[in-house]
């Protein structure tokens, strides 16, 4: 791993930079963290609380975007990111309360 010098004031210490490996298992644990809490969370709604859940979320993506000084088409690209990713965990949580329901059936029936 590379060495890089300390950035803070008076700070001469030399602190490790992480590969570009670390940095995507890091992203790759974020993402799947997200989806995970995601498709939990979402199970738990209905349709209007997904969907201002949602704006909340986008609204917040431009808001840390613009605050971070990042790019118009960026905020955007990363807005696009946060719609897949809570479409995909909508469709998992669907997919969960389908399973849900045809075990308590199921379990009526019996």
């Amino acid at each position: 791993m590379p060495k890089i010098e300390g950035q803070n004031s008076g700070d001469h210490s030399i602190a490790t930079a992480p590969t570009s490996g670390e940095i995507e298992a890091r992203l790759l644990v974020l993402e799947l963290i997200a989806l995970s809490c995601s498709i939990r969370l979402l199970s738990l709604h209905d349709g209007q609380e997904t969907a201002d859940l949602t704006a909340d979320i986008l609204r917040g993506v431009e808001i840390a975007g613009r605050n971070l000084g990042l790019h118009f088409r960026d905020i955007v690209d990363a807005q696009n990111y946060a719609e897949d990713l809570l479409r995909d965990a909508q469709v998992q949580a669907d997919g969960l309360e389908d399973i849900k329901h045809a075990c308590l059936k199921l379990k009526e029936e019996r």
